[in-house]
């Protein structure tokens, strides 16, 4: 199932430049690296963190189809900090599982850029029926 899922990834993965996916079955978790690309700055030239957002709901969205049902699920809520900017470049995500339930499954997952935390989310997916 897991070569599926991996082979199967949405459009929006490969647009924010996911490789490098190292899912950890006994932890239960996954890190994906991501290119964070100078189309995805602000004025400012920091990434936007709408994108950052994006890689880490992409993260929790693949860690979610792997929890070992074949139902597919989908964000309910998502809840985000950020800590510092992020610039043009590689950003690793890591995803977990805070509680895997029948219909909701609860993931954090974070950003990290030159071994320093940029974000933190905390999600609620939907085991779609």
């Amino acid at each position: 199932m897991e070569n599926k899922i991996l082979e199967q990834l949405p459009p929006i993965h490969h647009l924010l430049g996911g490789h490098n996916i190292h899912w950890d079955t006994e932890k239960r978790e996954i890190a994906v690296s991501y290119i964070a690309l100078e189309s995805f700055t602000n004025p400012r030239g920091s990434v936007e963190g709408g994108m950052i957002c994006a890689m880490l709901d992409d993260a929790m969205g693949i860690l979610a189809a792997l929890n070992q049902t074949a139902k597919p699920a989908a964000t309910i809520n998502l809840s985000m900090d950020f800590f510092r900017p992020c610039e043009v470049g590689e950003v690793q995500a890591k995803a977990w599982f805070i509680k895997e339930g029948r219909k909701i499954l609860s993931i954090e997952s974070e950003a990290w850029q030159h071994n320093k935390l940029v974000a933190k989310t905390s999600a609620s997916f939907i085991i779609l029926t």
